[in-house]
């Protein structure tokens, strides 16, 4: 905490318009793109402590464990925390950014990196607004500005993939979004800690919903059931595939894949946004949360 308060010292309050404010874009100070930098550099070393607690037995096998690890995400409120959109919301997000080109990066998987995976899609850290300059000065050598058209043709590649586009701000403030995150639930530790604790991403203002005149079922079927990593598919007294609402984080990606056409995303009612941009993510949703 020294350190970190000795080095916010360091700088002044000079502006530049990369933060999402009031629907448009407003001001971030240098003081907070430096800030991010130095979180952007010990990032790795986060990463690596929450890999750990998450393979400790007794964290994650046990309801002491398991709360322990939820009351700790929930006194770490202000370190990034992620929402997970579908492919289009993301579409979108890319689509309502400024057109200078510093924007947008694109870096390897922090997580996979941090713990030594190699495994593609490896490059898959798609920074954005003041995020992007703040990665880009941590590490340069691996962060590469993007175009708007470069980041969309990477997300339907992501998507293909079955990687869920998540969203991350930090102190849960919406104009502090600074990276779309396309996490493989293997590897991406705040998607892991979400499956295990049930505290680090949270569902976006959409989830999948089943027309089960059109489903197949689950046993002539199963593709929902196999791509969804958040358990929220199960058999319904017909064997058709039933979702529930509760657990269903809002990906889309059982709705891209199912082969019959029997599922759509549908809005929930009273949604949060929390720290999510919704005016430039879902724009027609705005009026109704």
């Amino acid at each position: 905490m020294y350190l970190l308060l000795t080095y916010s010292t360091l700088f002044t309050f000079i502006v530049f318009t990369h933060i999402f404010q009031n629907g448009a874009f407003g001001e971030e100070t240098y003081l907070q793109k430096k800030l991010h930098t130095f979180y952007a550099k010990i990032e790795p070393t986060v990463v690596r402590i929450i890999d750990r607690l998450l393979r400790n037995r007794f964290l994650s096998g046990t309801r002491p464990g398991r709360f322990f690890l939820k009351l700790t995400g929930k006194l770490l409120w202000f370190l990034p925390h992620g929402v997970v959109i579908e492919h289009e919301a993301a579409l979108r997000l890319i689509d309502s950014l400024p057109e200078n080109g510093t924007h947008i990066a694109i870096g390897p998987c922090v997580c996979k990196k941090s713990i030594g995976v190699k495994e593609e899609p490896y490059v898959t850290d798609m920074v954005i607004m003041y995020g992007a300059e703040a990665y880009k000065a941590a590490d340069p050598e691996e962060y590469v500005y993007i175009s708007k058209e470069e980041a969309k043709k990477l997300l339907k590649e992501f998507r293909e993939h079955n990687l869920i586009h998540e969203v991350f701000a930090c102190f849960k403030a919406k104009k502090w979004a600074f990276v779309i995150c396309n996490c493989d639930p293997r590897y991406c530790m705040p998607t892991r800690s979400q499956l295990i604790a049930g505290e680090g991403v949270y569902p976006g203002p959409l989830y999948a919903t089943v027309d089960p005149e059109k489903c197949r079922g689950l046993d002539s079927c199963g593709v929902c059931y196999t791509i969804c990593k958040f358990n929220a598919i199960t058999k319904d007294a017909n064997g058709k595939a039933s979702v529930d609402p509760d657990k269903c984080m809002g990906c889309g990606l059982c709705v891209y894949h199912c082969p019959s056409k029997a599922r759509n995303l549908t809005p929930r009612t009273s949604y949060d946004p929390k720290f999510l941009p919704i005016e430039h993510t879902h724009p027609t949703l705005v009026h109704r949360s």
